[in-house]
């Protein structure tokens, strides 16, 4: 009996070396993935054809299905960039007639390093008699996957969106049904796109809803925007602007729930299978965000308005436009109503008879009760400090807000791309716009009628407002050390996680090489500037203007 004992333990520990040895190669590294030795994958290729059209495209990381590049036969793994340690896991094929080989154990490669460097590593997938060489990149940005039966160029489209983060692996992917359309003005003229996505869902009954969802950490909602970045050369300014106006401008005390500014997070994203290059998730500044009341929910009703183009008629014109569309004289109204008529545009037509008409006296009188006068200031000093020429007669949010002594303006600075001394050149060509480093931009005021206006009127203290904030942002988000950490830390962040090296080879025409030495000199050169007008010199920083 004691032998029969003895034999069956020899047989588990015979049977756990050969399990052993067996699974060595799958069980390698903290990342789990079959390697195969340099003569082992010499057989095997030997003996099979290699294919010309990819059969593999499912390879899974712990059972979640990669991001895939037909073009290249390459799969994307998000991995967190800011941590050396490789993420423990397992990657299988999830075609169970396909096996897959890989030539090297890359994670004994530097994690961060292979990241930065944009590094693919080899592998072989294998059915039958035929072989497909693929490759794994490893990426520090989230990724987002669109596959549509249209184009990347079709005005509106539906399919299924997919997101994979890379802070952890605990639910870390997701999908939806999606309906999306291309959006922008200018930036629709580029090759690459911007998108609006529409996250959907089917409920129990097969309706299909929407479906509302945190994205990357960012607010939890259905509606998306995907910014294209294009014109962009750096990929920095958009989100720059962004953070630093989130830093002191996109909050009113009398409104808590209401933000009047938005958050950009990088992500990669992929479309029909194409990687498609590096772009900014956005969220929407819609009525959510800026906490809008609607009448049918018994208050007062509020409005946004988006400036889309310079303010094509005068304002003493204006009564006599047409006010049923969703456009007028350069404004869209946002947000979705069952009519639109003079009293859903009143709110702006006051703003602008008042900004552009009232007497000097009325002007100063009245602008507590009609304008966000710390808002507009904020705008003034805020255009000032990033260069938004692009923003002085468009790209912005006039949002009417119901107050105790009636409607008042606030501001949301948007789509701040053309920041910093980028500036628009008409060009020729299939590229009607060309986006250049205007140099000259650093000396120049940047006009904006409404803070103008207050500023030159000195109205309601305006320049001591300006002087004090000024001091508050120079010590505080935009002094020197901590705007050049937070340039470095958006560098880092494309940079270091291999998407800009991607996103110029994926788009080689649009702006690349860009200079970070120069934009931040030149950030610290405009600061300086600022230092001196801003601090007893308005005067003669008042008889400046870029035009």
């Amino acid at each position: 009996m004691k032998k029969k004992g003895i034999l069956f333990l020899n047989l588990i520990l015979l049977l756990g070396c050969l399990l052993f040895f067996v699974l060595k190669p799958v069980l390698a590294g903290p990342i789990r993935l079959r390697i195969a030795g340099e003569q082992e994958i010499e057989s095997i290729l030997e003996a099979r054809t290699q294919v010309l059209e990819p059969f593999f495209t499912e390879l899974a990381f712990s059972g979640e299905k990669l991001p895939f590049d037909r073009n290249t036969s390459t799969f994307y793994l998000p991995l967190n960039m800011q941590t050396s340690a490789w993420e423990t896991g397992i990657l299988t094929s999830l075609s169970p007639d396909v096996e897959i080989f890989f030539a090297e154990d890359f994670t004994k490669e530097d994690k961060q390093g292979a990241i930065g460097e944009g590094k693919t590593f080899r592998f072989y997938a294998v059915r039958g008699g035929e072989y497909q060489v693929c490759s794994l990149a490893v990426t520090g940005l989230p990724i987002i996957s669109i596959e549509t039966e249209e184009t990347a160029d079709t005005e509106v489209f539906g399919g299924t969106v997919c997101f994979w983060d890379c802070a952890d692996k605990r639910n870390w992917v997701s999908s939806n049904i999606l309906e999306a359309h291309i959006r922008g003005n200018t930036s629709r003229t580029y090759p690459k796109k911007g998108y609006r996505l529409s996250l959907k869902t089917q409920d129990k009954k097969g309706n299909i809803v929407p479906d509302k969802k945190s994205l990357f950490g960012m607010r939890k909602d259905d509606e998306w925007i995907l910014n294209a970045m294009y014109s962009d050369a750096t990929k920095i300014r958009d989100k720059l602007s962004l953070d630093v106006w989130n830093d002191f401008g996109a909050s009113a005390e009398e409104f808590p729930n209401a933000r009047f500014g938005t958050d950009l997070t990088y992500v990669e994203v992929f479309f029909n299978q194409e990687y498609w290059g590096l772009y900014g998730l956005m969220e929407p500044v819609d009525s959510k965000q800026l906490d809008l009341g609607r009448e049918e929910e018994g208050k007062p009703a509020e409005y946004s308005y988006k400036a889309i183009t310079a303010q094509s008629i005068p304002t003493g014109e204006l009564e006599e436009a047409e006010m049923s569309g969703e456009q007028l004289a350069g404004f869209e109204l946002k947000g979705r109503y069952a009519s639109i008529g003079r009293d859903t545009w009143e709110p702006l037509l006051l703003y602008l008879k008042f900004r552009d008409l009232a007497d000097n006296e009325t002007f100063v009188e009245e602008l507590p009760d009609l304008v966000d006068t710390e808002g507009a200031l904020n705008v003034w000093i805020y255009l000032q400090a990033v260069l938004g020429i692009d923003n002085r007669a468009k790209n912005m949010y006039y949002v009417a807000k119901s107050t105790g002594s009636g409607q008042k303006m606030y501001f949301v600075p948007w789509d701040m791309d053309i920041t910093w001394g980028d500036s628009l050149w008409e060009g020729t060509g299939e590229n009607i716009w060309d986006v250049k480093m205007n140099t000259a931009l650093y000396s120049e005021r940047i006009n904006w009628t409404l803070g103008d206006r207050m500023v030159e009127l000195d109205a309601l203290g305006s320049r001591d407002y300006v002087k004090e904030t000024w001091r508050k942002l120079r010590e505080g988000p935009l002094a020197d050390d901590a705007l050049m950490g937070r340039v470095d830390g958006l560098v880092h962040e494309i940079r270091d996680s291999g998407a800009l090296r991607r996103n110029e080879e994926r788009w080689p025409e649009s702006n690349s090489e860009a200079d970070y030495v120069l934009f931040k000199r030149m950030a610290l050169y405009r600061m300086k500037i600022l230092d001196y007008y801003f601090d007893g010199n308005l005067e003669e920083y008042l008889g400046l203007g870029y035009e």
